[in-house]
This record gives structure tokens, sequence and C-alpha cells, in this order.
């Protein structure tokens, strides 16, 4: 039995003999589009044990009740593609944007591994109790086996590196994430490699190039795919071209980790994709994380302002202050220049190929390969959701594709994805229906995980650090909301004579709103930064329009909150 699914098994000793019972809940009913009012959900030993009317249930003096009055329960969500050793940030991908003159790609490497609990934690926080890594370096498997183990997060299905159809040197610093192989022998070596680790499924990168057409590779994919089914491991393809995607499904793929991209596809592929039961995972917005990066125009989202690691975050508008000497010519060639319009033809085509899969009922899974430069853990997902929604999806179809069918396409809808008897109890109370408003996937009242409740703001502390940076970048997105919301209530700002400025939120809002909106240029660029207990010293350049002012802040964080600021000299 693979790892994970022993580990599923396994519950933290609180949980044992503890019974949690929601009362009066409406229960979102992912698989027969319904929901089920004002019935009551009986958890014990972090399992679905009961789904009956409160009454109908015995209560004992030792069992948690919580008042469900009102709200909604939906699946954990799963997102169904991400890569732990990729942190989101401008520097993460040395192969697509080479800057490791600013930062080596060994300091970012080290960066995602050391944030890896972070990413977890936010991705619970967000109501994603599942992530599926579909590829990274071999200690990919820590991550599962013992990262995740040590903290309160969600389950983690993995992969080890990918067998690959081009090299990637660049990424290759002792435990490459991306391997090529291009003989049989050399897709056997590295599948001999992985399997005592029991990966969860097998990944290809069928990347195709004029030396290397789709034809020419197809056996070793071929070859790959005959491991897989000999050790009952599913395979996942990366194949964005239609002729590449039929190839992989006729070599035996199944599942197809990107959306098809350079054509429609035909009514007979789709025939077949039903047929063979192959999983379609979308992924509509990582290449545009990609193009805002390298065009500079990010669009900042309340979602990512708010629980994206904001040290991964802020590097996105680190050209702000790059010298063009040492801009790459990626970066020179599209840095302020409109979005190249071969991707707006893209896009289309993926909308119109997710809204007919759709249709007909192919198994589509909600994944955002996070990690990608742009594309942040936990924060994209709601910005995907919203994307597919663009093809034409209703509500019900966003949850199903955010729930049961990526547990199905991984093979684990026996363990988790709806909300039925025998089920682990990896479930979102939320206040407001999501079925009216997606938006209102946002409204999180109670996380429960393998049994276990949880409140929202006890799953992801931030660090001081952490605090003040999230404020800095609301503040050169100009959000006055996100940057408001950094600060607590009784918030006190004193200038470099020790004159208190500020003080309040309501103070601080209109001295800030009137500027974010009228400097359209404005940057703060932190040039040093010591952190000591809960204080962080920051050494600022701030531009204003084409002016330059420098500062010197001491921000006081508490309880998650910017509590005080002094400017010194």
């Amino acid at each position: 039995m693979k790892t994970y699914l022993l580990l599923l098994l396994l519950l933290p000793l609180q949980l044992l003999g503890q019974t949690t019972i929601i009362k009066d809940v409406n229960v979102l009913d992912v698989e027969r589009r319904r929901i089920i009012k004002n019935t009551s959900i009986v958890i014990s030993d972090g399992v679905i044990d009961k789904i009956e009317k409160f009454k109908k249930i015995k209560i004992s003096e030792k069992d948690n009740v919580i008042d469900g009055k009102g709200r909604f329960m939906i699946p954990g969500l799963i997102d169904a593609h991400i890569h732990f050793f990729q942190s989101g940030g401008l520097y993460t991908r040395p192969d697509a944007l080479d800057l490791r003159e600013i930062v080596s790609y060994e300091e970012e490497v080290e960066f995602a591994n050391t944030n890896v609990r972070d990413y977890l934690k936010r991705y619970l926080r967000n109501g994603i109790t599942t992530v599926i890594d579909v590829g990274g370096p071999m200690w990919n498997f820590q991550v599962r086996d013992s990262i995740a183990q040590s903290i309160t997060g969600p389950n983690v299905l993995v992969t080890g590196p990918l067998f690959s159809m081009v090299d990637r040197p660049k990424l290759d610093i002792g435990d490459p994430p991306i391997i090529e192989v291009s003989t049989k022998q050399e897709v056997l070596n590295l599948f001999n490699k992985q399997l005592p680790y029991r990966p969860d499924f097998i990944k290809v990168w069928y990347v195709v190039t004029q030396e290397n057409p789709a034809e020419k590779t197809f056996p070793l994919v071929e070859y790959l795919a005959k491991l897989c089914k000999e050790n009952n491991l599913k395979l996942a393809v990366h194949a964005t071209e239609l002729q590449t995607a039929q190839l992989a499904v006729k070599a035996g793929a199944d599942i197809l980790v990107h959306s098809i991209d350079d054509e429609i596809i035909p009514e007979s592929f789709i025939k077949e994709l039903k047929d063979e039961e192959i999983t379609y995972i979308p992924t509509l917005t990582v290449m545009d994380g990609y193009i805002k990066a390298f065009t500079g125009e990010i669009q900042h989202t309340k979602e990512d302002l708010t629980w994206a690691n904001p040290l991964a975050y802020n590097t996105l508008l680190d050209p702000n202050k790059i010298a063009k000497t040492l801009w790459p010519p990626q970066l020179k060639s599209m840095y302020g220049k409109d979005r190249p319009a071969i991707f707006n033809q893209m896009d289309s085509i993926m909308l119109v190929n997710l809204a007919n899969l759709s249709e007909v009922e192919v198994t589509i899974a909600t994944g955002t390969d996070a990690g990608n430069i742009g594309t942040m853990h936990a924060s994209s997902y709601f910005k995907e959701l919203l994307a597919m929604k663009k093809a034409g999806l209703s509500n019900w179809e966003l949850l199903l594709y955010s729930t049961l069918n990526p547990a199905k396409g991984f093979g684990i809808s026996d363990k988790i994805g709806s909300i039925k008897t025998g089920k682990r109890a990896d479930v979102i109370l939320l206040d407001k229906n999501p079925i009216e408003d997606i938006e209102n996937l946002n409204a999180i009242s109670l996380i429960i995980k393998s049994g276990k409740p949880l409140k929202p703001e006890s799953i992801l502390i931030e660090t001081p650090e952490q605090v003040v940076q999230r404020q800095v970048n609301a503040y050169n997105a100009r959000n006055i909301d996100a940057f408001i919301d950094a600060y607590s209530d009784d918030i006190k700002i004193y200038n470099e004579t020790g004159e208190l400025i500020m003080e309040g939120l309501d103070q601080m809002r209109k001295q800030y709103a009137g500027m974010f909106e009228s400097v359209t240029n404005l940057y703060c660029e932190i040039e040093n930064r010591i952190v000591i207990n809960n204080k962080v010293i920051d050494k600022e350049k701030v531009r204003f329009n084409e002016s330059f002012v420098d500062a010197v802040a001491v921000y006081e964080v508490s309880n998650g909150k910017i509590k005080q600021v002094n400017f010194i000299k």
C-alpha cells in the first residue's frame, strides 16, 4: 500500500475516541449537485460516521457539538497541480528567466525548502485540504513523509523528478526536479530510483522541440506507461499540443496536467478522453503569471496580497530596482510592453476546450501549477477558479472539479473528495452559500482537517517580518484595504522627533488613500532589514513618481498586526 494511503489511516492520537457533531448544517453534495438542508454530521476518529437529522443522534457529555445553523459545508478543496520546489517568485525558474546574477538558484531553492511548512499552512487556511505536487526533486518525498506530518496541514501527494524529453541544466544543483531521458534504459533507471520512495504517481514532461518531435519520443512515453501499469501507478503527462496529448493518451496516460492550447479538441478525441476516463487539469492562469511578471503588469489580487507568502510575492516587483544593465534579454524585450497577442489566442482556445470537455463530463480537476513565476502557493487558487468560470462553468461544476474529480483522477476518491460516511473528515464550513456566489468560498467559518476543527485564524500565524512585508507589498500595490489590514486598530505612528503623527486606522486611511490614488509610480524598496524579536527595522528607499525619499522605520508587531511605527534618523 502506498505511503500516502497508510498516512490517511493514521490519525493523531488526540482524535481517537473523540466525536464532533456539526448540528443542523447545509451539506453540499457535489456529486448529485444538491444541498441537503439542516442535517447533521457525526465525525468520529477523524472519519465521517453519520449524516442524519440531529434528533436521531445520541449525544454524550464528551461530544463536541458545533452549531452549523445557516452555514454551508463543502468537501475540502484540492489543488491538483503544484510544485514545492518553486516559490512563485521572480527567481524560481532560471531556465525561463535567468536572474542568477541577482539571486543564485541555490538561494532560491533554499528559500523554497525553508518555506514549505509556510506554504502548507497557507493552503489549509484557504480551505485547500489536499495538494498534489506533480514533479520535483527527490526531496519531494521528504515533504510528504516527514515535513507534512510534522504540522497540521493538507494531505500531500507527490512524485519525484519529471521524466523529460529535454534537459534543464540550470535547475540541476544536485537534486534536479527535471531529468532528461533519451533511452528506455534511462527511463527504467529513473523509474527504479523513485519506486522505493512509493511515488503517488509518475509524471512525464512530454515537451516537443524541433530536434525531438512527439513521434520520436513516443516510445519512451509508451514504455514509461507500461512500467506504471505494472506497478499500479497513474501516469500524468505534460502535453500542451493536441497531437502530443493524443499520443500521450495512446501511450497510456491517465492524467493530462495542462490544457491543450494550440487547437480546438475534435469531438473524436473528446470522446476518447471521456471513454478512457482521462483526467484533464486546465491550469488556465499559470502562463499569465509569467507574462505579467515579464511585462511588469502585475495585477494584485486581494488573495495574493492577503495570503501569498509575502517575501516570495515581493520579488515580482523587483524589476523596479534591478539595474537595467543586469536585465536578461527576456526581461528587456518584454518589460513594459503589452501582452503578446499569441497568448490571448491560447487563452481563447483553452476556454473553448474546457467548455467542450465540461459539457460531456470529462473528468476535469482544478490545478494552479503554483510555484511557477507569478503563481503563488495557495493564494492563486481562487484566481484559477474565476478563470475556469469564464468558460461558462456553473458553481456546482467548479466545486465538483475542485473536490471529488481530482480525488477520482488520482485514485483517492474512496478517502476524500465528498461528504460521505466512511470518508475522512476533511470539510469546510462556510458562512455563505458558494452556489449563489463562488466568492463565498472565502467566507470560511471553520476548517475541519482529519476530524479536527480549526479556526481559520489559528492555522497561519505570520512572523513579524512577513506581516511587515505584507504591508510593504500592499503599499507598492497601492491597495488601501490590504495595506490597512496589516495594522492594528489602535496603531500609533511617530515621526523622527518622536511626535505622534497618526493614530488609529481612520487616520491612516485618510492619510494614505489619497496618496495611493495620486502617486501612480509608487515603490518602496527595502535596502536593508533587521529583525529583532517582534521588531522589524527597515531602511527604505521610497519613490514618489520621480522623487526619492530615504527613511528608516521601526515596526512593532503584536498578534499578527503592526501596532506601532517609529521613524528614526
